[in-house]
Parts: C-alpha cells; sequence; structure tokens
C-alpha cells in the first residue's frame, strides 16, 4: 500500500485559499474513486471536491471550520501500490507532487464558467444539471439549466468530454464567471493548467504537521466581539439566514473566530456560548446576546402544530431577490384610478370573432399594451432607467411592453417588442405565444430583455386595486385589476358602467406626481376611447 494526498487544487478566480466547511469522509473510511470528499468554501462559492482516487482515509490535516492555502495538503489516504503520490519516508509536511492524470498527455481539465447572459444579470441559479460526475457529454449536448427572475436558459457544453466534478449544485446560485462544472477533455481543448499545486513550498511546515483542533483556539471561549465584522463562509452565511440566527450574537469556535455551522446549531440549541469553565464569570454580563426572535426558529414538529420546509425553486429565489433589490433602491408611489371601459367592451365584442378567425385571441390587455406604447411616446421618461452614478437617466429608444405571465414555475415578464409599430392583432399575438412559451418553460432571455416598462394583471384573477413592485431597473409599472359594473354619475344621473381599475407605481426619483397622473389620463382617454386609440397609435 501507499500514501497519497490531497492537496487544495486551485479552484479559479484567483482564489488563493479556501475554508473547510465539511468533511464527508472520516478517519477509517474508505472513498471511492470520484466520491464525495470535502467542501471547500470562499467568499465566492462553495465547492465541493471529489477524491482523485479510491483509498482509505488515515488523517484529516486540515479539520472543519479551518483555512488552508492553494497546494496545501488537506487529507492522506492509504491508497493501492502505484496509485500514490508521497515517498514513504516523507510526512505529512512535505508538499505532495500533483496527483498523476491517467494519460496526461492526451487529456486536459475543462472548467465552464457560468457566461454573460445579457441584461446586466450578475448571477443565476442552477435549476437542474442535465448530466452526472462520470457522464460523457458532446460538444453543444445539454449541460445545464440556469434561472433566473427574468429567463430560464438551457446552457450546453462548449466541448466534449467526461464530467469530473459539478461544482455548483442544483439549487444553487453562483456568480457570472464562477465555474460550474469541471470536465475531462482531450489534449489543448482545457483551460485550466495542468497542474493544481503553485510551484512554492508548502506553507508553515508546523501548523501542517498535525491537525490543530478548533477547541484550540484562544477565541472560542470569548463572547463575541460585536464591534469586529462577523467571520463566516457563504454557505455558513445563507445556513444562518435559513435557520433564523444572528451572526453578530454567535462566539465562532473556527479559525481566528469564524464562525461554524456547529456554532449556529449550538447558539439556537442552547443560547449564546458560554467560555470555558475556568472563565465563565465574565460571559454572564449585561450585554448577554438576546436569543433569535421565536418567530425565527427551526421548523416545529410538534405534534399539536406540525410545521414543514419546501425548498425555494430557483425562480422564486431569483424573483425574492428582484424584488427585494427593487423595494430597496426605488421609492415607489402609487396612483390608483379608474375608467369607464363601456366603449372598449363594445369594441372588443364587435371584433372577437373576425380575431379569432384569423387565429387571434383579442383580450383587454392587448387594449391596455397598444394604449400605454402611445403614452410612453408621450411620456418618454416612463421608458427611462436611472443611472445616478454617472446623474443622468438613459431614455430607450424603442418600445417595448413587459407582460408579467402566472406560470406554474413562477413569474415571468416577457415584452411584446416595438409595441408602438403593431397593430392591435399583432400586440394580441405576441401576448399569446409568449404567454405559451412562458407556460411551456421555453422563454429566453431574447423574451424578456431590453423591458421598458411592465404590465401586471391582477384582473385576470378577479383583484382591483393593489400596490405592485416595479421591475428593477424600470422606473414604473402599470397594474390593471377586473372590469366590474359599478355606479357612475353621467349628466347628473347614475347610471351603470363597465369600470376598470388600475394602479401606475413609479419611481419618485425621476417621476413627479403631476407627471404620473398626467400620463394616467391620457391612458384613461385612450382606453375609454377605442377609435381614438387605433387613430393615435
Amino acid at each position: 500500500m501507499e500514501k497519497y494526498q490531497f492537496n487544495l487544487p486551485d479552484i479559479g478566480e484567483g482564489i488563493a485559499e479556501g475554508t473547510i466547511g465539511e468533511w464527508h469522509v472520516q478517519v477509517g473510511d474508505e472513498v471511492a474513486e470520484d466520491g464525495d470528499l470535502v467542501q471547500i468554501e470562499n467568499d465566492k462559492s462553495v465547492e465541493e471536491l471529489p477524491s482523485p482516487v479510491a483509498g482509505k482515509v488515515t488523517t484529516i490535516l486540515v479539520p472543519e471550520g479551518e483555512t488552508a492555502e492553494v497546494g496545501q495538503a488537506l487529507v492522506e489516504l492509504e491508497v493501492a501500490d502505484g496509485k500514490g503520490n508521497v515517498a514513504a519516508t516523507e510526512t505529512a509536511t512535505t508538499p505532495a507532487a500533483p496527483a498523476p492524470a491517467a494519460s496526461a498527455s492526451d487529456q486536459a481539465t475543462y472548467q465552464f464558467v457560468l457566461p454573460d447572459i445579457g441584461e446586466g444579470i450578475a448571477e443565476g441559479t442552477v435549476g437542474e444539471w442535465h448530466v452526472q460526475v462520470g457522464d460523457e457529454v458532446a460538444e453543444d449536448g445539454d449541460l445545464v439549466q440556469i434561472e433566473n427572475d427574468k429567463s430560464v436558459e438551457e446552457l450546453p457544453s462548449p466541448v466534449a468530454g467526461k464530467i469530473t466534478a459539478i461544482l455548483v449544485p442544483e439549487g444553487e446560485t453562483a456568480e457570472v464567471g464562477q465555474p460550474l462544472v469541471e470536465l475531462a477533455v482531450a489534449a489543448g481543448q482545457g483551460n485550466v493548467s495542468g497542474s493544481s499545486a503553485p510551484a512554492q513550498p508548502a506553507a508553515a511546515p508546523a501548523e501542517a504537521s498535525a491537525p490543530a483542533p478548533a477547541t484550540a483556539q484562544a477565541p472560542s471561549g470569548q463572547p463575541a466581539d460585536h464591534s469586529l465584522p462577523v467571520l463566516a463562509m457563504p454557505g455558513v452565511r445563507a445556513y444562518a439566514r435559513d435557520k433564523g440566527a444572528d451572526l453578530t450574537q454567535i462566539t465562532g469556535t473556527g479559525n481566528h473566530g469564524q464562525i461554524l455551522k456547529a456554532d449556529i446549531d449550538s447558539f439556537l440549541a442552547n443560547g449564546p456560548a458560554k467560555a470555558p469553565a475556568e472563565t465563565s464569570a465574565p460571559a454572564a454580563t449585561e450585554t448577554t446576546p438576546a436569543k433569535p426572535k421565536a418567530a425565527a426558529a427551526p421548523v416545529s414538529t410538534s405534534a399539536d402544530w406540525p410545521e414543514h420546509a419546501e425548498k425555494m425553486s430557483g425562480i422564486r429565489v431569483a424573483t425574492a431577490k428582484a424584488m427585494e433589490r427593487s423595494n430597496d433602491n426605488v421609492p415607489h408611489v402609487h396612483i390608483f384610478d379608474d375608467v369607464v371601459v363601456d366603449a372598449m367592451w363594445d369594441h372588443r365584442k364587435k371584433y372577437k370573432e373576425l380575431a379569432a378567425s384569423r387565429g387571434v385571441h383579442l383580450t383587454f390587455l392587448a387594449y391596455v399594451t397598444k394604449a400605454l406604447a402611445v403614452v410612453l411616446k408621450e411620456f418618454p421618461i416612463f421608458n427611462s432607467q436611472v443611472d445616478l452614478a454617472n446623474k443622468q437617466s438613459i431614455f430607450k429608444d424603442y418600445i417595448n411592453i413587459g407582460i408579467a405571465t402566472d406560470t406554474d414555475r413562477g413569474l415571468f415578464v416577457p415584452n411584446v417588442k416595438h409595441a408602438d409599430q403593431l397593430s392591435l392583432f399583432d400586440i394580441a399575438r405576441a401576448i399569446s405565444a409568449n404567454t405559451e412559451k412562458a407556460k411551456d418553460g421555453k422563454l429566453s432571455a431574447g423574451d424578456m430583455s431590453h423591458s421598458g416598462i411592465s404590465i401586471t394583471n391582477i384582473g385576470s384573477v378577479g383583484g382591483g386595486f393593489f400596490t405592485p413592485i416595479i421591475n428593477f431597473p424600470e422606473v414604473a409599472i402599470l397594474g390593471i385589476g377586473k372590469i366590474s359594473p359599478e355606479p357612475v354619475i353621467v349628466d347628473g344621473e347614475v347610471q351603470s358602467a363597465r369600470v376598470l381599475k388600475m394602479t401606475l407605481a413609479f419611481d419618485h426619483r425621476v417621476i413627479d406626481g403631476a407627471t404620473a397622473q398626467r400620463a394616467m389620463n391620457r391612458l384613461k382617454e385612450l382606453l375609454g376611447d377605442p377609435e381614438l386609440l387605433l387613430m393615435e397609435g
């Protein structure tokens, strides 16, 4: 039998170190080649590293919560003869040679990173992997589905090869440029250096000679210093958010006081960590951290009050982030108004059968879209976005109107391109086509890119007035409620009329209330008289 040392590989992005998030093995365990080995965390990603060889774990050199540098030995395994990379006389402090790749002369490593998919989107969530470790994939073969609040993208493999590591699991979010998957490819096709270890001696042999237990860290028994930044890796921060734990109230037992998942679990179970017996007195002070809010407690398994948790879909997570971003960045103001649409009702009734004979589903939403296109021509500020960094508004010289579409997968906002240049029938066709693609999960980024303003229709499910959130970075959104008969006063007499409820939300940084109301008045004028709408449009 021989020894094999697994070193922390270069995981790209110029990252020089990583923290052990979780070991999937213990000393004495047998691990298969490509079997789960260790989770590495840094400020950009959480990476699952498989074992490059089959063997028995003899020594874990870097414990959970500790940070290692690229090239530093993480674990030692006992492997079959001919598979080792450490001479019998060497110790754990000796830098391990790069793992000898099988057929190194005819194979290389290719890392596929999340590409820029447009619209200023900086990240995406892995919706579904179409491959597994060990699978062979052809060039342009199905690789991965990426979701964000604007689209669902199917990304093909740019090269043919064998999947060796999936770096971002389903449901996790990656940033543009972050590696998603690693493939073994033919020589000359790779984009990763053949040697994962840097050309330098291993750092600090004294530290690497034996794993330093987390409990030996000086800060571990001290109360958290809330004047310092919280030290926790992204995976730990996400875990804390899921559990409703306040990281500023938790004492870290990891390297340099870093907070681990175990610290969060201990905090939720027992409250703030106490100092060891010999230093327990200072822990009980008037600054004892408050317990987490009851509402954020873990899921209850009580027989009387059972609860359960369900993982949010990638689309729901992306939508939540988009709504949070808009709500945090845009000072929303809402105008509520209604308009008598008897004439529009009769106009649609008159031409509905003609439209159907031409394969067109004529809806009231088509009228609203056409009217809004006219309004955007006259009030171009509604077709802009804010660039405060450069103290300017960016005006779109085209009119694309997004239509929020409810599907089983979540909410999507495809847009009608050049709505100002289309007939009423053409707008209706575009809306129907986009709706069908949304429900079938076939929308592309192009279908949802370059939108100027959005319409959201709550009237289709019986809603009236509401307060929609702007589809950032747009500066306005039009909310459409139901059309219902209501009493109105005409020439001093009360009559019954069909009334459409509308809400206009706008960004008060660039649009004033009077401007918004004038735009609403013009919209009402066009919707109240469809013949005028067709002449103006």
